[in-house]
């Protein structure tokens, strides 16, 4: 089990690796893209605010890496049929410079690339929507060699989709989204419209409303820190028992676009809590250390920021038999 952290550039590597990342993920947007398809992201951020500037920094990811493995992000929902073309060079060229895989979503890419015979390097993205074991065996078959688990999945439900010889990676910690992401047919560069729901629902009560509205604010990568450093966000770190048990090779923090000491202090709590779990430690020892270092105490009443609020349900269920 691997801890996997965003990178914008390359000065962040050596920090991430000091803080506990063994896998990384990143954003580069090939040269002639803009010029042939406009303002169309083809990473699912936009480049600016999240991408690796150029292929030469790219370079210097592979390198300052030191041989931790790279996963370059071509994860839009969808692409130009043109564009195609352009992203199997790009793919092909990125692989033979040593990055270790491939990050799709959108399936007219994926088999494109699997009949360009890159399909062990491809990594299948959240925003396809992999949610059972029959979806995870397809993509297996079609020689896939990992997919990533959507953020709104139960413990359960994780558990119930893993399958032999594929390996799996989830979200365990930083930024939500008020609906499934891989169902969404519209892109936040038109505006985070989904900030906006709920605001004229009929039927609730104020107090409601209010709880409804705090959560989507620290769900949606409210900025906010404790007053330890520590990124206020959705957090997966109590159900990493579980999550190691069920056989989860890759955990992911998220925020390619976040600040590299947002990064590096999530990544090094998610690193203290990992230890804490290969060492055989509980949920409850976990939610206790997590707090401990990274304060916020209130923000772990009712499951509020939980990606798994599951783990807590289940134990508290067993407490009633007994």
């Amino acid at each position: 089990m691997k801890l996997l952290a965003p990178l914008k550039n390359s000065a962040e590597v050596e920090p991430l690796l000091v803080a506990g990342a063994e896998e990384f993920y990143c954003g580069l947007t090939p040269a002639a893209w803009q010029r042939h398809f406009n303002q169309n992201w083809v990473n699912r951020r936009a480049q600016g605010s999240a991408g690796v500037a150029d292929f030469a920094d790219l370079q210097q990811i592979l390198v300052r890496a030191a041989g931790h493995p790279v996963y370059l992000t071509l994860n839009a929902p969808f692409y130009p049929a043109a564009a195609l073309e352009m992203l199997v060079k790009f793919s092909a060229r990125v692989l033979e410079e040593g990055v270790a895989g491939l990050i799709v979503a959108d399936l007219d890419l994926l088999l494109t690339l699997v009949e360009a015979g890159m399909a062990t390097k491809i990594h299948l993205s959240s925003l396809a929507t992999c949610t059972n074991s029959g979806a995870a065996a397809f993509f297996q078959e079609l020689g896939v060699s990992r997919v990533i688990l959507p953020r709104h999945m139960t413990l359960d439900e994780i558990e119930a989709s893993l399958v032999p010889g594929l390996e799996f990676e989830v979200f365990l910690l930083n930024d939500g989204c008020v609906f499934e992401e891989g169902l969404c047919a519209t892109t936040h560069a038109a505006g985070v419209f989904c900030l906006n729901d709920g605001e004229e629902t009929q039927g609730i009560s104020e107090q409601t409303r209010e709880g409804y509205e705090f959560w989507k604010w620290t769900l949606n990568h409210c900025g906010c820190k404790t007053s330890r450093g520590y990124p206020v966000g959705p957090c997966g770190l109590c159900a990493l028992p579980r999550l190691l048990q069920a056989g989860v090779k890759s955990l992911k923090v998220v925020g390619r676009e976040a600040s590299l000491a947002r990064k590096e202090a999530s990544v090094r709590l998610a690193s203290m809590a990992l230890n804490l779990a290969l060492s055989g430690a509980s949920a409850e020892e976990i939610r206790t250390a997590v707090i401990e270092l990274r304060g916020g105490a209130s923000l772990c009443q009712d499951a509020h920021l939980c990606y798994y609020p599951d783990v807590w349900h289940k134990q508290e269920s067993a407490e009633v038999l007994c």
